[in-house]
């Protein structure tokens, strides 16, 4: 056999394992699933079809009573885990007295339910409803005080929605639509499914593996063997130098060829899409409007357009959102349209309890202050400015909007806004004196605007902030003092003083109330304004000031310490 001939013959061993190769390596890409970053693109929103023979492989290793036990092993440490979970957050509301980094990162590791029995009833009441009535599964509905939109459910059977979605929710419809799809991940196995599918992806990626590894040690060796009798025919032995060249150039080809790199696959948006249409079919089961499906999907899109951290949560990619809003569309027009129109002539579609739009108001508002720690302004402002507009009255969410109102006010427009919505938690928290805040942005506002006319106005917002403060923190003092001592001064007042609670008093120092009776009562609001700015010079602390203080029934006996006079 001449030169060319054994050169050709090695050309063509090259070119079929390379062919045999690709294929294999074709067959591979995308078997295995592992975590991807939320932010990183994806090859493909759907599972690639596994080949005949693949589909049989599985088969055979899901036999295997070692792949078994391990199935069963992983499946049974997720459910723990789930357990270990819910017991951390159900935890949270014990855990008051925790401040600090230490609740911040309990927090971020656990979540914090959302500390309102009411709510928390209406959510479970919506969620046990439309649970399967042959469901085997126990389920829990709980809110977490969380500003990203969000929900989530366990394997456990526990649902988890946050305060920053159910914020952005316009009617009970659309809350039942998010329960109903977190109920179908439990009731159609998704959990057990994933688990099960990763770990037979992975011994199949395994058995191929071992294949490819077989198939590049083959190609590397007839690459050497090709050039070296490539290297011979050129130049005999003295070729050698030709053949490791060749050889070379096969492994390095082989990197290519052979490379581990894996197509990642969302493999979860079959189940969203599983999840999404059994949701439907919850909501609609027990009579709720199924056309606000499209318009919740417009809200949320809406969030994230307006502040793209929103979509950190629930919401996920933008298409994947036009993309079920589309579905559920179709579904209404074309599937359940006939379903729909028969119970529209029949009983209706529900969209809200008529006590829904009074309890949102409340989650708006704690949502839109705890989006303020976050700096999620736009939210905190949405969120509050829907709250008053529910319900005028609630002084605290007056009090909140005038402060990321104030905090992010750029206009002399914005700045009287903020000053308005501290008037009115002042005017709203008048006869109760539960909010201590508004009479300290007030002070300051009349600070901002000329000291000196507004000095008496400013020491008693000051006078009365303080006191309040005093009357809900057990006798402490604000943090602040010290500042607010400046702005005493600014406004005229360079001896008005309170000792702290642990201060016994002098001569000079009006003493300390203490109450030693064990009554609980305190001061009312009207009470306390009128001892907080009662005569001037020296201040006193009214710590613990009975509300029979005022009146001729007993008084709760007062101990008092003085130091003795110096001689």
């Amino acid at each position: 056999m001449n030169f060319f001939a054994l050169l050709r013959r090695s050309i063509a061993a090259f070119l079929v394992v390379a062919m045999l190769s690709l294929s294999s390596f074709a067959q591979l890409g995308g078997v295995l699933h592992k975590n991807k970053q939320p932010d990183q693109p994806r090859v493909s929103d759907q599972p690639q079809e596994l080949s005949d023979a693949d589909k049989a492989k599985m088969a055979e290793i899901a036999d295997r009573p070692e792949v078994k036990q391990q199935i069963e092993e992983a499946w049974q440490e997720k459910r723990r885990q789930d357990l270990e979970y819910a017991y951390n957050v159900n935890s949270s509301l014990h855990f008051a007295d925790i401040y600090g980094p230490q609740f911040a990162e309990f927090r971020d590791k656990y979540g914090q339910l959302y500390n309102n029995p009411i709510l928390q009833e209406f959510l479970n009441n919506i969620g046990q409803q439309l649970v399967p009535k042959d469901s085997p599964n126990t389920y829990s509905f709980k809110l977490l005080l969380d500003p990203i939109p969000r929900a989530e459910a366990f394997s456990t059977g526990s649902v988890y929605v946050s305060t920053g979605l159910v914020a952005v929710l316009d009617n009970e419809a659309q809350l039942a639509y998010v329960l109903g799809h977190e109920i179908a991940h439990v009731e159609k196995n998704h959990f057990y499914n994933e688990i099960r599918n990763t770990i037979l992806e992975e011994e199949l990626y395994k058995e191929k593996e071992k294949k490819v590894e077989t198939e590049r040690k083959l190609f590397q060796l007839g690459s050497a063997v090709a050039g070296g009798f490539a290297g011979r025919a050129v130049g005999g032995y003295g070729g050698v130098a030709t053949g490791l060249g060749i050889f070379a150039a096969g492994t390095i080809a082989s990197q290519y060829l052979f490379r581990n790199k894996m197509t990642v696959t969302e493999w979860s948006v079959v189940y969203e899409n599983e999840a999404d249409d059994a949701g439907f079919d919850y909501m609609l089961q027990q009579n709720y409007d199924v056309r606000e499906v499209p318009r919740l999907y417009a809200t949320l899109k809406n969030s994230v357009t307006k502040d793209s951290r929103v979509g950190l949560g629930f919401i996920g990619r933008l298409n994947r959102v036009n993309e079920r809003s589309a579905h559920a569309q179709a579904l209404i027009s074309g599937a359940k349209k006939a379903e729909i129109e028969a119970k529209l002539k029949g009983g209706g579609l529900r969209g809200s309890d008529k006590n829904f739009a009074l309890l949102m108001a409340a989650v708006k508002r704690d949502n839109g202050i705890i989006a303020m720690d976050y700096d999620l302004y736009d939210t905190a402002k949405d969120n509050l400015q829907e709250a008053v507009t529910i319900r005028s009255n609630d002084a605290r969410a007056q009090l909140y909007l005038g402060k990321v109102e104030l905090m992010t006010a750029r206009t002399p427009e914005d700045h009287q806004a903020a000053e308005a919505s501290f008037r009115k938690a002042l005017d709203y928290d008048q006869a109760r004196g539960a909010y201590p805040d508004p009479h300290l942005e007030h002070a300051i506002s009349l600070i901002a605007q000329d000291p000196s006319a507004n000095a008496d106005e400013i020491r008693k917002e000051l006078q009365i902030y303080v006191a309040l403060y005093q009357r809900n923190h057990a006798g402490q003092l604000p943090n602040n003092m010290p500042i607010l001592y400046d702005y005493f001064t600014l406004a005229g007042d360079s001896t008005w003083y309170v000792p702290p609670v642990g201060v016994v008093s002098t001569q000079y120092v009006n003493p300390l109330k203490v109450n030693t009776t064990g009554d609980t009562g305190a001061a009312s609001a009207k009470q306390v304004e009128a001892i907080a700015t009662a005569g001037s010079g020296a201040g006193a602390s009214y710590s613990n000031v009975s509300s029979g203080a005022a009146s001729s029934a007993a008084k709760p006996k007062a101990k008092t310490v003085s130091a003795q006079q110096p001689h």
